[in-house]
Protein backbone atom coordinates (compact mmCIF):
# COMPACT_ATOMS: atom_id res chain seq x y z
CA UNK A 1 0.00 0.00 0.00
CA UNK A 2 2.84 2.51 1.02
CA UNK A 3 4.79 2.04 -2.61
CA UNK A 4 1.21 2.74 -4.23
CA UNK A 5 1.00 6.02 -2.08
CA UNK A 6 4.31 7.00 -2.95
CA UNK A 7 3.57 6.24 -6.71
CA UNK A 8 0.44 8.37 -5.98
CA UNK A 9 2.22 11.27 -4.32
CA UNK A 10 4.97 11.19 -7.22
CA UNK A 11 2.59 11.50 -9.90
CA UNK A 12 0.46 14.76 -8.37
CA UNK A 13 4.35 15.71 -7.90
CA UNK A 14 4.69 15.45 -11.25
CA UNK A 15 1.88 17.33 -11.86
CA UNK A 16 2.37 20.21 -9.75
CA UNK A 17 6.29 20.06 -10.86
CA UNK A 18 5.41 20.16 -14.94
CA UNK A 19 6.39 16.57 -16.28
CA UNK A 20 2.96 14.18 -16.18
CA UNK A 21 0.25 15.17 -17.82
CA UNK A 22 -2.42 16.23 -15.79
CA UNK A 23 -5.67 18.39 -15.17
CA UNK A 24 -7.53 19.96 -12.60
CA UNK A 25 -10.57 18.74 -14.22
CA UNK A 26 -12.02 15.46 -15.54
CA UNK A 27 -11.30 15.28 -19.30
CA UNK A 28 -12.57 11.24 -20.59
CA UNK A 29 -16.05 12.33 -21.34
CA UNK A 30 -18.83 9.44 -20.25
CA UNK A 31 -19.26 8.39 -23.97
CA UNK A 32 -15.66 7.77 -24.19
CA UNK A 33 -15.68 5.93 -20.90
CA UNK A 34 -14.71 1.36 -21.40
CA UNK A 35 -14.62 -0.80 -18.43
CA UNK A 36 -11.64 -3.22 -19.30
CA UNK A 37 -11.42 -4.61 -15.41
CA UNK A 38 -14.49 -6.36 -15.79
CA UNK A 39 -15.39 -8.17 -12.06
CA UNK A 40 -11.72 -7.91 -11.30
CA UNK A 41 -11.81 -7.09 -7.33
CA UNK A 42 -8.12 -7.20 -6.28
CA UNK A 43 -5.02 -6.10 -8.02
CA UNK A 44 -1.49 -7.65 -7.36
CA UNK A 45 1.45 -5.47 -8.08
CA UNK A 46 4.19 -6.32 -9.79
CA UNK A 47 7.45 -4.10 -11.32
CA UNK A 48 10.33 -5.59 -13.85
CA UNK A 49 13.78 -5.82 -12.30
CA UNK A 50 16.34 -3.66 -13.01
CA UNK A 51 18.19 -6.21 -13.23
CA UNK A 52 17.08 -8.66 -15.30
CA UNK A 53 13.96 -6.78 -17.69
CA UNK A 54 12.58 -10.64 -18.27
CA UNK A 55 11.65 -10.45 -14.72
CA UNK A 56 8.96 -9.20 -13.01
CA UNK A 57 9.22 -9.02 -8.82
CA UNK A 58 6.03 -8.95 -6.59
CA UNK A 59 5.66 -5.73 -4.86
CA UNK A 60 5.73 -5.93 -1.06
CA UNK A 61 6.06 -3.98 2.26
CA UNK A 62 7.63 -5.46 5.05
CA UNK A 63 7.04 -8.90 3.70
CA UNK A 64 3.91 -8.25 2.60
CA UNK A 65 2.46 -8.78 -0.94
CA UNK A 66 1.06 -4.95 -2.07
CA UNK A 67 -2.70 -5.80 -3.41
CA UNK A 68 -5.38 -3.48 -3.60
CA UNK A 69 -9.07 -3.06 -3.82
CA UNK A 70 -10.75 -2.62 -7.08
CA UNK A 71 -14.76 -1.86 -6.79
CA UNK A 72 -16.99 -0.95 -10.08
CA UNK A 73 -19.02 1.85 -9.42
CA UNK A 74 -21.10 3.39 -12.20
CA UNK A 75 -18.23 3.98 -15.21
CA UNK A 76 -15.37 3.88 -13.39
CA UNK A 77 -13.09 1.67 -10.72
CA UNK A 78 -12.29 3.10 -6.92
CA UNK A 79 -9.05 1.16 -6.55
CA UNK A 80 -8.75 0.72 -2.22
CA UNK A 81 -11.90 3.62 -2.21
CA UNK A 82 -9.22 6.32 -2.69
CA UNK A 83 -8.30 6.85 -5.90
CA UNK A 84 -10.94 6.77 -8.85
CA UNK A 85 -9.92 5.26 -12.76
CA UNK A 86 -11.94 5.48 -15.72
CA UNK A 87 -10.15 3.97 -18.67
CA UNK A 88 -11.05 5.00 -22.56
CA UNK A 89 -9.89 2.92 -25.71
CA UNK A 90 -6.76 4.58 -27.33
CA UNK A 91 -7.81 5.38 -31.46
CA UNK A 92 -6.53 2.54 -33.24
CA UNK A 93 -6.09 0.10 -30.55
CA UNK A 94 -7.66 -2.40 -28.96
CA UNK A 95 -5.76 -3.77 -26.11
CA UNK A 96 -4.41 -0.05 -24.99
CA UNK A 97 -6.02 1.93 -22.61
CA UNK A 98 -6.33 5.74 -21.63
CA UNK A 99 -6.30 5.85 -18.17
CA UNK A 100 -7.34 8.50 -15.85
CA UNK A 101 -6.12 8.49 -12.43
CA UNK A 102 -8.40 11.31 -10.07
CA UNK A 103 -5.75 11.98 -6.69
CA UNK A 104 -7.52 13.27 -3.92
CA UNK A 105 -6.22 17.35 -3.10
CA UNK A 106 -8.08 19.10 -0.87
CA UNK A 107 -6.49 22.32 -1.80
CA UNK A 108 -7.72 22.12 -5.29
CA UNK A 109 -11.23 22.89 -6.12
CA UNK A 110 -13.10 20.37 -6.82
CA UNK A 111 -10.96 18.37 -4.28
CA UNK A 112 -8.71 16.09 -7.12
CA UNK A 113 -5.97 16.01 -9.64
CA UNK A 114 -6.04 14.12 -12.60
CA UNK A 115 -3.42 12.56 -14.19
CA UNK A 116 -3.25 10.53 -17.10
CA UNK A 117 -1.60 7.30 -17.90
CA UNK A 118 -1.67 4.29 -20.94
CA UNK A 119 -2.54 1.27 -19.98
CA UNK A 120 -2.36 -2.35 -21.59
CA UNK A 121 -4.47 -5.47 -20.94
CA UNK A 122 -2.66 -8.57 -21.59
CA UNK A 123 -4.87 -11.63 -20.17
CA UNK A 124 -5.23 -10.64 -16.74
CA UNK A 125 -2.76 -8.53 -16.25
CA UNK A 126 -2.92 -4.57 -16.27
CA UNK A 127 0.44 -3.22 -17.32
CA UNK A 128 0.54 0.57 -17.06
CA UNK A 129 3.10 3.53 -18.03
CA UNK A 130 3.06 7.70 -17.57
CA UNK A 131 4.09 9.34 -20.35
CA UNK A 132 5.07 12.90 -19.57
CA UNK A 133 5.60 16.34 -21.22
CA UNK A 134 9.17 15.38 -21.32
CA UNK A 135 8.50 13.32 -24.17
CA UNK A 136 6.27 15.75 -25.60
CA UNK A 137 7.94 17.88 -29.22
CA UNK A 138 8.04 21.60 -28.71
CA UNK A 139 6.17 22.15 -31.74
CA UNK A 140 2.88 19.97 -29.76
CA UNK A 141 3.68 22.38 -26.84
CA UNK A 142 3.54 25.35 -29.02
CA UNK A 143 0.38 24.32 -31.18
CA UNK A 144 -1.74 22.91 -28.07
CA UNK A 145 -0.74 26.15 -26.09
CA UNK A 146 0.54 24.25 -23.00
CA UNK A 147 2.95 26.39 -20.85
CA UNK A 148 5.51 24.64 -18.17
CA UNK A 149 2.62 23.21 -15.88
CA UNK A 150 1.99 21.18 -19.03
CA UNK A 151 -1.79 21.09 -18.05
CA UNK A 152 -3.84 19.48 -20.80
CA UNK A 153 -7.48 21.40 -20.80
CA UNK A 154 -9.15 19.13 -23.64
CA UNK A 155 -9.88 15.93 -24.11
CA UNK A 156 -9.14 16.16 -27.94
CA UNK A 157 -5.59 17.62 -27.17
CA UNK A 158 -5.05 14.79 -23.91
CA UNK A 159 -5.47 12.49 -26.59
CA UNK A 160 -3.07 13.61 -29.44
CA UNK A 161 0.08 14.09 -26.59
CA UNK A 162 -0.51 10.29 -25.24
CA UNK A 163 -0.37 9.59 -29.15
CA UNK A 164 2.59 11.42 -29.53
CA UNK A 165 4.36 9.83 -26.67
CA UNK A 166 3.25 6.69 -25.73
CA UNK A 167 6.03 4.66 -27.32
CA UNK A 168 8.60 7.15 -25.49
CA UNK A 169 8.52 5.04 -22.21
CA UNK A 170 8.17 1.29 -21.60
CA UNK A 171 5.60 -0.78 -19.35
CA UNK A 172 7.90 -1.20 -16.37
CA UNK A 173 4.56 -1.90 -13.70
CA UNK A 174 1.46 -4.65 -13.98
CA UNK A 175 -0.90 -5.20 -11.77
CA UNK A 176 -2.37 -9.06 -11.55
CA UNK A 177 -6.36 -9.15 -11.74
CA UNK A 178 -8.44 -11.44 -9.46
Amino acid sequence: MMRFRIVVAAMACALVAACAFGSYEALIPADAVVLPLGTASVAETYNQSADDPARWDRVTENDVPEAYAIRQEGYGYWLDEELWLVFARLDGSTDEYLMQVALPDEAIEGGYVYSYGVGKLAGDKLFVKFPDCDDLSIDSMNELGLDAECAITAYADLKQVIAETKDAVGYSTYYQLR
